[in-house]
């Protein structure tokens, strides 16, 4: 069944020249030297309306691994679409911080423990205030906001020490009071660097995204999640070369890897590359049959031929954006 829509109440339309033109500017700041960035590569990015993933409901061991996000047009800032009510209401009532989610969003549900990933019936019965996946929502976001407000305690009181009377040393705890919570565990720096990467992505800020993956991997080379979710963020900034040379180290150390695997047929997708991007979408289909991912893309992939068109490279490139759309494997940000 397919995901479930919370539209506005009108379409958002196609962006106008104005809006990709200032696309452009910015894929082209952030590619750095814009003297290096192929016209066909800037032309498969624009062409690329790929989603924006908002996490509603965390995956988690105990509730089985099953999330479910809301996903948004990356590119509606550019498109000037307009805000959309019910989208802000729903992340509201899923205990999310305000934020403005512009033009349409769908709202799909996955399951993903690292190892499996598919996607989830999720339908519109659902969409109601009173669901129970929204309760759980809701609950997940506050337990976040407790840890986080016990973490933010215990740094005030080993800062400021306290006051039992009678000059005790720093950090001494008063006479009946409770224990103090255990420290928090210390996070080593590549670890560190991967989690504001994560943070980068979830705010949409893909240039930061891929710069904290980059430094996670000079100071640990051997870090999968980083690399693989820097593909990600490259695709993003359409920089497909290097987005495929993330996934193919990824590939080379975990050969199964069905997020990198899915990624890369995305970059080869919009590079044109189209017989590569369908070894890699027939190597998911191997390892998991009832990928929907995979079999569209791949359908996608064959139907020209199977009409009897010719498709040029930039053609290809172009029908690039469903493939890159998904390209994400689920879950954006791999912990």
């Amino acid at each position: 069944m397919a995901p479930a829509p919370a539209n506005n109440t009108r379409r958002v339309q196609a962006p106008s020249d104005a809006s990709r033109e200032a696309h452009r500017q910015a894929l082209l700041k952030g590619a750095g030297d814009a003297r290096n960035v192929p016209e066909a590569a800037l032309a498969a990015a624009l062409n690329m309306q790929m989603v924006e993933p908002i996490p509603l409901l965390h995956n988690t061991p105990q509730n089985g691994y099953v999330a479910i996000n809301m996903y948004s047009d990356d590119q509606a800032s550019f498109k000037r679409a307009a805000r959309n009510p019910r989208a802000c209401d729903i992340l509201m009532a899923c205990g999310g911080n305000p934020m403005d989610v512009l033009g349409d969003v769908f709202i799909g549900r996955l399951f993903d423990n690292e190892d499996d990933f598919r996607r989830l019936d999720f339908t519109l019965d659902e969409l109601r205030s009173d669901a129970p996946w929204i309760k759980e929502a809701a609950l997940q976001a506050a337990q976040r906001r407790d840890r986080s407000g016990q973490v933010h305690n215990f740094a005030e009181r080993i800062r400021g020490g306290s006051s039992g009377g009678g000059g005790g040393s720093v950090g001494a705890r008063p006479v009946g009071a409770g224990a103090l919570p255990p420290p928090p565990k210390e996070v080593p720096p590549a670890e560190a660097a991967k989690a504001r990467g994560n943070a980068a992505v979830n705010r949409g800020d893909w240039q930061a995204a891929a710069d904290e993956y980059a430094a996670a991997l000079a100071l640990d080379p051997a870090l999968i999640a980083a690399r693989n979710n820097r593909a990600l963020a490259l695709l993003k900034l359409g920089q497909m070369e290097a987005a495929e040379a993330d996934c193919t180290a990824v590939l080379e150390a975990e050969p199964g890897n069905i997020k990198a695997l899915l990624r890369r047929a995305a970059a080869r997708r919009a590079l044109g590359r189209l017989p590569e991007a369908g070894g890699d979408l027939q190597a998911v289909l191997e390892l998991q049959p009832h990928n929907k991912e995979a079999a569209g893309q791949l359908a996608a992939l064959q139907a020209p031929r199977i009409e009897g068109d010719v498709e040029d490279d930039g053609a290809a490139a172009s029908r690039g954006r469903a493939a890159a759309a998904e390209a994400g494997g689920g879950r954006v940000a791999e912990g």
